[in-house]
């Protein structure tokens, strides 16, 4: 039988000592619950830390658990995150397949630039823009053998639903003259600087703006009233007897065909500067580009200035003004390629590094059109003035040009005598 000291059952026998068994055995006996809690808090949080917050799915998941442990306030909350991030993905999803499939039209179409943009653009609107733009195009390249083709193009063109059904049934080549601005009448305006512009007015007061190639309100355009009638007089006079000069010159009317000669002495004078600096010795052929990297860099460390960078620059710079003109003349709409574009800046001699010798007689060529066009303008004014009177041609006066530069005579071999 076990013995107890004294000690022992006095101080057992004391209420304190009662209660500290008592609060030992509660714990001892609470263990299993707490280590069972423990655990399930560890796998709540580490299922937590499982979910993808970045996700609607995650988001959702995380609002159940809200919703399971009666914190109704975080499960509302969680669930609308989770609508609103899944609209944003659908969004998105919409946007690069609609993105995809308007780069992908595009190409299609022969549309390169309009392409790449598609494919760069993170912006709706601009996507819808350019979707327009190939559906455009892809009309205008159908034949107008079909009324819903024609009256697609007479959409898009300006006209109104009410507008086209006025105008009934219409051929295919009415129509075409119609989308072209030749049909209406010539009509001189007036800007509010009081510049005047040569526009075709339709039948329902439209005029056709060469740029867009569609048909707008005077006003669009700002042109705020037609211009006196004695503009008006010479525009009609210049018709009847320059038809054929301007048909030549690509225009259709005595004021265009004034702008255009007035661009084209601009532009002789640019290209006289062009030749000057070409025959001046700036770096010109394949390594035109590389040689002039390297004069940059020689001025960048301190070598003396090279007045030939200055030049090839200048002479960069102003080309961009001759490619531009060139691009107008192949017409200014989306079809307009990548090589269109190569070819306007062979044409304009704004490569520098073809040969000089090519690049001279580009610069000729285009030159001596300009100075067609400056001729044909002066020919149909002086007809003009013959039948109204030189003094009521005050506004358009002749376009004077410099001469030619003269080619420098070759010098002739050593020895080699001319024949006196």
């Amino acid at each position: 039988m076990a013995r107890f000291g004294r000690d022992f059952v006095r101080a057992a026998t004391q209420p304190a000592y009662l209660q500290g068994l008592f609060t030992a055995a509660q714990q001892v006996g609470a263990a299993p619950r707490r280590r069972r809690e423990e655990e399930k808090l560890e796998q709540q949080k580490q299922a937590l830390a499982a979910i993808n917050t970045n996700s609607p799915a995650g988001l959702l998941q995380l609002a159940g658990f809200y919703r399971s442990q009666g914190d109704i306030e975080n499960a509302v909350k969680y669930e609308e995150a989770a609508r609103t991030l899944q609209g944003q993905v659908d969004e998105q999803a919409r946007l690069v397949a609609f993105q995809e499939k308007v780069a992908s039209a595009a190409e299609g179409a022969g549309l390169k630039d309009q392409a790449a943009t598609a494919r760069a653009t993170q912006d709706m609107d601009e996507l819808r823009a350019i979707s327009n733009d190939v559906r455009d195009f892809q009309i205008e390249q159908l034949p107008l053998d079909n009324p819903q083709v024609i009256k697609a193009r007479l959409r898009m063109a300006g006209f109104t639903p009410a507008q086209i059904t006025a105008m009934g049934t219409i051929s295919a080549e009415d129509a075409d003259a119609l989308l072209k601005g030749r049909t209406g009448n010539l009509e001189a305006w007036q800007d509010t600087e009081g510049n005047i512009r040569a526009v075709n007015v339709n039948d329902f007061g439209l005029v056709y703006d060469d740029q867009t190639q569609k048909y707008v309100r005077a006003s669009q355009l700002g042109l705020v009233q037609k211009a006196p009638n004695k503009v008006q007089q010479i525009v009609d006079t210049s018709l009847q007897v320059g038809a054929e000069a301007m048909a030549e010159a690509n225009v259709e009317g005595f004021i265009k065909l004034h702008e255009k000669a007035t661009n084209a002495r601009d532009q002789i004078a640019i290209l006289d500067r062009q030749t000057a600096r070409l025959e001046g010795g700036m770096p010109t052929g394949l390594l035109a580009t590389t040689e002039l990297t390297l004069r940059r860099i020689g001025e960048a460390i301190g070598m003396p200035y090279d007045p030939q960078v200055t030049n090839a620059e200048n002479y960069i710079s102003e080309a961009s003004k001759i490619v531009a003109e060139q691009i107008k003349d192949f017409g200014s709409g989306t079809g307009l390629s990548d090589a269109d574009r190569e070819y306007a800046k062979i044409g304009a001699g704004a490569d520098i590094t073809q040969q000089q010798e090519a690049l001279l007689n580009l610069i000729k060529i285009r030159r001596r059109a300009m100075a067609e066009t400056v001729k044909l303008y002066n020919t149909v004014r002086a007809s003009t003035a013959k039948r109204l009177g030189e003094n009521n041609m005050t506004v358009y006066m002749p376009i004077t040009l410099q001469d030619e530069p003269k080619e420098a005579e070759a010098e002739l071999p050593p020895g080699f005598e001319m024949d006196q």
